[in-house]
């Protein structure tokens, strides 16, 4: 039997544990839990929007399999009814949820990455969506490890694919960054907190800023909210 002393050099053995069966030691640091690697990953598709263009995929396919239920040309009229009314309920839908009300891109943009890192990008891909509610940043190289070959580089494995979202719905509220906020500048702050490249930061800061005739983010927020609410 293990004594209480066994348990600070060896844990499984403390808990009966036999680490050449069920590695039980794998990928642990005794005896803290199990450490995976960080995966970070760039959003690479709207979830939301995927999901309502698949419910109306899934409605239209039910319906073609009742389709044939029907007879004569009440067949066809049923046909041109539920086909109009899914595809003006998805593209409403699409519509209010999207992130394609106003899109903008640059292509082979050499611009500094981030702070701390001496190295710039080359050959970028920036692009801006925004939407009703949000407005979507990418940022993106080709390739997306473009100093790997560089045998100078600080970070050979740095990985520039970005997919960034910040929200500006809800009321003004107040400038600056603390809790009482708008979600806008409150996202920023966490952005630069978190460390994001600089082209990501500099396009959202325009949507922060409202003052001095800059004030786009109090205008797509307006615009946003008065779209939304005639749309339902």
């Amino acid at each position: 039997m293990a004594t209480p002393y066994a348990c600070e050099s060896d844990v499984s053995e403390c808990l009966g544990y036999d680490n050449d069966v069920i590695g039980f030691a794998v990928l642990r640091n005794k005896p803290a839990p199990t450490a995976y690697a960080a995966n970070p990953t760039p959003v690479r598709v709207d979830v939301l929007e995927v999901g309502l263009i698949f419910a109306a995929v899934l409605l239209f396919v039910s319906y073609l399999i009742i389709l044939p239920g029907i007879r004569g040309w009440e067949r066809l009229w049923s046909f041109i009814r539920v086909t109009t009314s899914i595809f003006i309920g998805t593209a409403i839908m699409v519509s209010i949820y999207g992130q394609e009300w106003e899109v903008a891109s640059l292509h082979k943009v050499e611009t500094a990455y981030k702070s701390f890192f001496r190295e710039e990008i080359h050959d970028a891909e920036i692009e801006v969506k925004v939407g009703l509610n949000a407005v979507n940043i990418t940022l993106k190289t080709n390739p997306i490890q473009p100093f790997i070959d560089d045998e100078h580089a600080e970070f050979p494995n740095e990985i520039i694919n970005y997919n960034e979202r910040f929200h500006f719905y809800g009321s003004q509220r107040r400038n600056g960054f603390g809790p009482f906020a708008g979600r806008i500048n409150r996202e920023f702050r966490a952005a630069q907190w978190r460390g994001m490249p600089f082209p990501i930061l500099w396009i959202a800061e325009y949507f922060v800023l409202d003052g001095e005739k800059i004030r786009w983010g109090r205008s797509y927020r307006h615009a946003g909210f008065y779209t939304y609410i005639m749309l339902w």
